[in-house]
């Protein structure tokens, strides 16, 4: 069934945020199939295509879903409202980003469905490529079935192939979520200050939230290995000196790192 259309505000550079969400999908819910982006909620698959003609997602289900939460949850994640002229007018002029700006204009983060499953999947590409966290995930749902709270508790972590003190991270806050010690339905600044009170949420891991789940714009997680290599720092202090000249959309430029070549 047609669930409606979302205008978005050009340019909207479809197949380079697809590229980038086909190597983060959350295995078994989400994928990428014939240049849409597909996710399960509540057993029914969500499709989202993009309408060049009409600068529109058009969204569709598999079956009856409640179709105003579904098209809010898509606009979310695709950020379908982004004005990129003036972080484009800004960040052109680095002479690391001007290429990468000029050939992909209107590149941003992307959302997640789920805030949980974000934070589980950044969790697991702690300090491994993002080819080894997808491995990880995967491994994930095979043992649990579902990335939520529930299920992560129930599953059997062990022998994954990564830290015991990361599955503790996971666990801990799977518990705090059940509990309301980490609540997703408030503002970057009070869930950051929450999940920072758990082990394993460092500098990093909540800079890198703070790009994609808090929408934080000058965000940055310097120590970033694949940040520090397309930028060719040689460390984080120099990379973050760099990127003062970035502000104050620090987190774009990285995702313009990260996501084109």
């Amino acid at each position: 069934m047609n669930l409606g259309s979302i205008p978005v505000v050009a340019p909207f550079p479809w197949q380079h945020l697809l590229v980038y969400l086909s190597q983060r999908l959350i295995p078994e819910v989400e994928s990428i199939e014939n240049d849409s982006y597909v996710r399960r909620v509540a057993s029914r698959n969500i499709c989202v295509k993009f309408d060049v003609a009409s600068q529109a997602l058009l969204v569709s289900a598999d079956g009856k879903v409640k179709a105003d939460a579904i098209l809010e949850r898509v606009a979310a994640v695709f950020d379908v409202s982004h004005d990129a002229a003036p972080i484009s007018k800004h960040l052109r002029r680095s002479s690391v980003l001007a290429a990468k700006v000029a050939a992909v204009p209107g590149m941003r983060p992307t959302a997640a469905w789920s805030p949980f499953e974000l934070c589980v999947r950044t969790i697991l590409g702690q300090q491994v490529t993002v080819a080894a966290a997808r491995t990880l995930m995967r491994r994930l749902v095979e043992r649990c079935g579902e990335v939520t709270p529930e299920c992560v508790i129930k599953g059997d972590l062990t022998q994954m192939g990564m830290p015991g003190k990361r599955v503790e991270t996971i666990r801990n806050l799977a518990n705090a979520v059940l509990e309301q010690r980490v609540r997703f339905d408030q503002p970057w600044p009070k869930l950051e200050a929450e999940l920072k009170q758990l082990v394993g949420f460092g500098p990093w891991t909540r800079g890198y939230l703070a790009i994609r789940l808090g929408r934080e714009p000058d965000a940055f997680p310097e120590s970033d290995i694949g940040l520090m290599r397309a930028a060719q720092a040689e460390s984080p202090a120099a990379l973050l000196k760099m990127a003062e000249a970035w502000r104050p959309y620090r987190s774009y430029a990285a995702t313009y790192l990260w996501a084109v070549t």
